[in-house]
């Protein structure tokens, strides 16, 4: 029985880089890398919405 390395050399290829992505992804879970993934998303609405909130007050106390 011969294995065809043209036929089935893309589809190890393919099986050994998702096995690669899938054990960073792990690696990335257990170690914490995703623990904190939407702080920044937070602090850009925080200080989107205390733009808003100071400018209005800046138009009204100069008034």
């Amino acid at each position: 029985m011969t294995i065809y390395f043209e036929i089935v050399g893309p589809y190890i290829a393919a099986l050994m880089m998702s096995l690669g992505a899938l054990c960073v992804f792990i690696w990335g879970v257990l170690s914490g890398a995703f623990s904190g993934a939407n702080d920044a998303s937070i602090r850009f609405l925080q200080r989107e919405i205390g733009d808003d909130g100071s400018d209005a007050n800046a138009k009204h106390d100069g008034e």
